[in-house]
């Protein structure tokens, strides 16, 4: 283990063999990975990187979860992606290294693994089942962010919620800690319209509410085929 480095290189092989982006890889390569990687510990609310830095590593969720956003000039925020566990939080940056729009936050206490993008380049090319599988996770995103931007050109915060919830339910379970700010970011709106739209759906008993907590009753409710998950 590195001095100041949390995970050993048995735990961070164990993650690599878990993560997205990596399946399908020989058992070398994942130890190779545990011995490019470093780890650190992010407190909650802590910024991994921030906007417009240039990117110099490529960067896992080990522990945790990590909420990538995009921010405007007025000060509204989108959330883009909750990272979990195995999920990557840059896929792009680590091989151009130029800024980003995107910001990486801590939702909660976490670890992140990370790779110096001059180590990772290399490896990437040496394994092209790596970039094989970048590409078809980035042409997921990129269809769901079409469908976010489809979303709020012209469905109502009621059905972009829906849908935000729906991925959610999916992702993380019936009960989920988030506040309708947070919820506000993932649909694209304003926390008052989020509220407005929470309390319709509670109306419908197909949600519960609580003190930064909402209770997924109905699931059945959030599916139908107009509703499809997004990449979040």
């Amino acid at each position: 283990m590195k001095t100041g480095d949390p995970l050993s290189s048995e735990v961070k092989t164990a993650i690599f063999s878990e993560s997205m982006g990596f399946n399908d890889l020989p058992s070398d390569a994942y130890k190779s990975l545990a011995e490019l990687a470093d780890s650190r510990r992010f407190a909650k609310n802590a910024v991994i990187f921030r906007a417009g830095e240039p990117c110099r590593a490529f960067y896992l969720v080990g522990e945790g979860l990590v909420r990538i956003s995009i921010c405007s000039l007025t000060g509204k925020r989108l959330t883009y992606l909750l990272v979990r566990y195995g999920e990557p939080l840059n896929l792009v940056g680590p091989f151009t290294g130029e800024p980003r729009l995107t910001e990486a936050e801590a939702a909660e206490d976490s670890i992140i693994l990370s790779i110096k993008r001059e180590k990772f380049i290399p490896f990437a090319f040496a394994y092209p089942q790596v970039v094989i599988n970048i590409i078809r996770i980035l042409g997921q995103a990129v269809d769901s962010a079409n469908t976010r931007i489809l979303d709020m050109m012209e469905k109502k915060v009621e059905y972009r919620l829906m849908r935000a919830l729906f991925t959610l339910y999916n992702k993380f379970g019936a009960r989920l800690s988030f506040t309708s700010t947070e919820l506000a970011e993932l649909a694209g709106t304003t926390t008052e319209s989020a509220l407005r739209a929470l309390s319709r759906l509670r109306e419908k008993n197909i949600i519960e509410t609580g003190r930064r907590e909402i209770h997924i009753v109905r699931p059945e409710e959030l599916s139908h085929p107009e509703i499809e998950r997004l990449w979040i």
